[in-house]
């Protein structure tokens, strides 16, 4: 089977968990047997192998270039969006690349970037398609948006416009039921065919890591985006008001990284190493941690790097936010905080690590909640899904 996938960002571009998701599945159909293509943005038009994966890279028709959005001033994010929701100039690179390349199935993911026609151009091309959501891009530009969040006038028309847009996708693949029903709270995809599916991750033996080795000087991972909205503020500051050994490694890039560092300087117990590879997260990283800290202030439609700690065993404190609480038992398999209550987060921490090996059971639960979160696994309910026949 030949599959197309399309998605804004592709490697060496990555920057999020979606961008990870996206290149689990496009490997794992390779690794079995598929032939399998990317179509993404890039600064230049060229077609790249990238680990067996034939990936076109659009430079875009717009004011700037995608990936370089959060440089960009809010006023001048206003036209480019409009541009991007309506680009027809986009829509008819990505139809000849589909037109000579002729796939089996399409999968779609974050458009951002490369255009909102695409849903519309597949229904024309009589393409099997199926779109897969990952944030709330589609109802705010900014991808975020708080629970019961009211939008502007500006905002709604935004989501008025992509429900139109997207209002022939037949089949939708939702990461969680908090994404689902907030999708559908606003009417999109309301004849649509819909699933429920865990993002992949790979699993790893539970004794991938050695067990209490670090009772002395429990190691601490954040690791994701470094913004003020992901809570790696309240992180720092959080964890400054513990008295005791230990060491947050902080794993990624972001607005914020600077601020962050500033915060902490010649607090040797803070180590900040940018943006890491997968290899080198599993190499360098997973093995010795104790603990994953999610602080993340707005709604997550899935929690990746939850379920990525999980299936090391690493027992996992998060914000009780968006989706996280679907893979949180709060005190069985992980523990979870109020957003932004810092002395909260403190005190967990504190109380946490101070008999961190007491925890090796909730390491254990975490590792058995996403045993059926493997790739293959996600791939079969795909293939069974994209064999259903819409109503």
């Amino acid at each position: 089977m030949k599959l197309a996938i399309i998605h804004s960002i592709y490697k060496p571009y990555s920057r999020g968990g979606a961008e990870v998701v996206v290149e689990n599945i496009a490997n794992g159909f390779k690794k079995n047997g598929n032939d399998v293509l990317v179509i993404a943005l890039g600064y230049k038009n060229e077609i790249k192998d990238v680990d067996g994966v034939k990936v076109y890279y659009i430079k875009p028709f717009n004011l700037f270039n995608f990936l370089d959005i959060n440089s960009k001033p809010a006023w001048f994010r206003l036209p480019w969006h409009i541009i991007d929701m309506i680009n027809d100039v986009q829509t008819w690179r990505i139809y000849k690349i589909l037109k000579q390349e002729n796939p089996d199935l399409v999968l779609t993911h974050n458009l951002k970037g490369l255009g909102y026609y695409i849903p519309w151009l597949l229904k024309i091309m009589k393409l099997r398609h199926i779109h897969t959501i990952h944030d709330m891009q589609l109802i705010h530009p900014s991808g975020l948006l708080q629970k019961n969040q009211k939008l502007n006038l500006v905002v709604s028309f935004y989501a008025w416009l992509n429900k139109k847009l997207f209002n022939k996708v037949e089949k939708v693949i939702f990461p969680s039921n908090y994404i689902k029903t907030a999708y559908e709270s606003y009417g999109f995809f309301a004849s649509a065919d819909k699933l429920v599916v865990a993002n992949p991750v790979e699993i790893h033996d539970y004794d991938f890591k050695p067990k209490c080795k670090n009772s002395q000087n429990p190691q601490l991972l954040f690791l994701g985006q470094v913004e003020e909205y992901k809570g790696i503020l309240d992180l720092i500051a959080a964890t400054k008001k513990i008295k005791i050994n230990f060491t947050l490694h902080i794993v990624g890039d972001g607005s914020a990284l600077a601020k962050a560092k500033d915060l902490v300087t010649n607090d040797l117990r803070f180590k900040f190493y940018g943006r890491l590879s997968q290899a080198e997260l599993k190499n360098n990283i997973w093995s010795k941690i104790d603990l994953l800290i999610n602080p993340t202030k707005v709604p997550e439609s899935f929690g990746l790097v939850v379920a990525e700690a999980f299936s090391y065993g690493i027992p996992v404190l998060a914000s009780d936010i968006g989706a996280i609480p679907e893979l949180i038992d709060d005190g069985k398999n992980g523990w979870l905080f109020k957003p932004g209550d810092i002395d909260e987060l403190s005190y967990k921490i504190k109380s946490i690590t101070g008999s961190i090996c007491a925890y090796e059971s909730i390491g254990l639960l975490g590792h058995q909640k996403v045993k059926d979160m493997s790739i293959d696994h996600y791939l079969n309910k795909l293939e069974e899904f994209a064999k259903i026949t819409s109503s």
